[in-house]
């Protein structure tokens, strides 16, 4: 039995950063939080360029920072979305060739929509397809969830998937959309998706460290937590994050993003730099493959890339001349928490804003669930008067009145907008670190979550053991439970009746089990039809006092 919801997720979290006049002050703040491992960060501004790191990498003995490799993650979408320009410009293929033109399976697809989706459409999310494929688990192997995901996997979850409701789709993450993109480029240049983006973008941009396996450089170890993990591998889904590379080539890189009139691959940068799809989710519009949005004002290129031991980022402002990389080695701490420490956006300190008090028939008219995407939402809870908010994946915050419609935070320094139309409340925004995201009131109430405090939530904490699969960690952070599969990341789970706790990242429960003396002994995991025990693992650290 499999569970998997690891994703390479591209990464927007409300975090609280301490701002930071250059990129190494804040890595060396962030590196605070980390049990083990390493933040490499290269930054350009104007003419002057910084390498430096901060954490631990013995394993690299004398090399410099910069020349360190590491997995980047779903920064290789950005890639595989200039691969896609440069068959565009070379007229192997067009923005609107379908998938069903170039993939031509056993038998026809399960639904037609499948094969009109546009490689343009894979390469902005827009295909409808999810994040996963739902036969992922099929190609995992141990800590390396798509190793064995091949073309026959892939044939044959496409052959049988079925997209929900009708196009065009909104932005929705699709990391095997882009995987399929990869695959498909591969066959229009009769060869390899590895092959092809080493030849036709790594090697013309000077990248001669950027590959699947770069040979010449020691490799940052990777973590998850104080763990050691294994590196990941990708077969199919390899255009989806299977790239690795250091800080000096991932700066030039930047710098191609920065002035592409100059790289041989202008004319496909041109196309990948357009804006071909709203992103709202990632506070934007994206490209082929790159975010772009606007930061302190100023148009952004941006992505983040996250794997089992690994997290990175990387952002260019062309107005400004600023590149920003971050390579991290350990997979707690996203590239963007580090390089949204150097916003110089002017907010006022939590600690300073004022509180008030609004009617309690106002506060009634708050609570509901704003989506930004399939996969990203906030839900927004009134509890005895209090509002509580939270974006998928991350803990409930009280957010705090300033003014009708205006909440902050006292917890991290951003704050809440609630936008109405003709009286009525039809949308959210997130203000945080210079940037802004809008997320649209849906119709139904929100989950009847149970809001606990930590330590009412502590009896749960401790470690269990899943029937087939790795240890299950649960903590208490942020008056939330967070369950952690080993090799996977630490996500919260939310109370909704006693003992029974969901995930809002993935369809799937906890039900914990107690025993004749009403102490937690165990827990059952719940998703995708199958009941998978786990009786608690009894340690010093793992079982807390009840």
């Amino acid at each position: 039995m499999k569970f998997a919801f690891l994703a390479l997720l591209p990464a927007f979290f409300i975090s609280h950063t301490l701002q930071a006049h250059t990129l190494a002050e804040a890595a060396t703040q962030q590196a605070k939080q980390l049990k083990a491992g390493c933040i490499v960060t290269g930054e350009r501004i104007g003419d002057e360029v910084r390498f430096a790191i901060a954490g631990k990498a013995p394993e690299a003995k004398d090399t410099p920072p910069e020349k360190i490799v590491f997995e980047i993650g779903s920064i290789t979408k950005v890639f595989t979305g200039l691969l896609l320009a440069q068959a565009v410009v070379e007229k192997k293929v067009t923005l609107e060739t379908t998938v069903g033109s170039l993939l031509i399976l056993k038998r026809p697809f399960d639904d037609p929509r499948i094969a009109a989706i546009t490689l343009e459409q894979l390469s902005t999310h827009t295909s409808g397809l999810p994040r996963l494929p739902a036969n992922a688990a099929a190609g995992m192997a141990e800590e390396d969830p798509y190793a064995n995901y091949d073309g026959k996997l892939l044939g044959a979850f496409l052959t049988n998937a079925k997209l929900e409701g009708e196009g065009p789709y909104a932005c929705s993450y699709s990391n095997v959309g882009v995987g399929l993109l990869g695959y498909l480029l591969g066959r229009v240049y009769e060869t390899t998706w590895e092959d092809a983006v080493t030849k036709k973008v790594c090697l013309p941009l000077g990248l001669n460290d950027t590959a699947v396996k770069p040979a010449r450089m020691p490799h940052a170890t990777p973590h998850a937590g104080e763990k050691v993990v294994r590196p990941w591998h990708f077969n199919a889904m390899a255009g989806a994050g299977a790239l690795r590379s250091t800080a000096a080539d991932m700066l030039k890189f930047g710098d191609a993003l920065l002035h592409p009139e100059k790289t041989p691959l202008k004319e496909a940068f041109a196309i990948a730099l357009k804006p071909h799809a709203d992103a709202p989710a990632l506070g934007g519009q994206i490209g082929l493959g790159v975010f772009i949005s606007k930061l302190d004002g100023d148009l952004t290129f941006h992505h983040d890339g996250g794997t089992g031991g690994y997290c990175s980022g990387l952002q260019v402002i062309p107005a400004k001349s600023i590149v920003r990389v971050v390579l991290i080695s350990n997979n707690s701490l996203g590239g963007s928490a580090v390089i949204s420490a150097t916003s110089k956006a002017k907010t006022t300190p939590p600690t300073v804003q004022k509180e008030i008090t609004l009617p309690a028939e106002s506060m009634q008219q708050y609570p509901g669930v704003y989506e930004m995407d399939r996969d990203s939402r906030f839900t927004v809870l009134l509890r005895d008067g209090q509002l509580w908010v939270n974006l998928t994946g991350q803990a409930f915050l009280r957010a705090f009145a300033k003014a009708p419609d205006r909440f902050f935070y006292k917890a991290v320094a951003a704050e809440i907008g609630f936008n109405r139309d003709k009286d009525a409340i039809q949308s959210l925004t997130l203000f945080q670190n210079g940037r802004e995201l809008t997320a649209k009131r849906v119709s139904g109430t929100p989950p009847d979550y149970k809001l606990r405090t930590s330590k009412e939530l502590q009896p749960y904490a401790g470690e269990y053991a899943v029937m087939g699969l790795k240890k299950l960690t649960v903590t208490v952070r942020a008056n939330t439970l967070f369950a952690q599969l080993e090799g996977q990341p630490s996500v919260p789970v939310f109370e909704t009746a006693a003992d029974r706790f969901e995930y809002d990242v993935v369809d799937a429960t906890l039900v914990f089990t107690r025993d004749d003396k009403k102490k937690i002994n165990g827990l059952t995991l719940l998703q995708n039809g199958l009941s998978m025990p786990a009786a608690r693992v009894t340690s010093r650290s793992s079982a807390p006092k009840q």
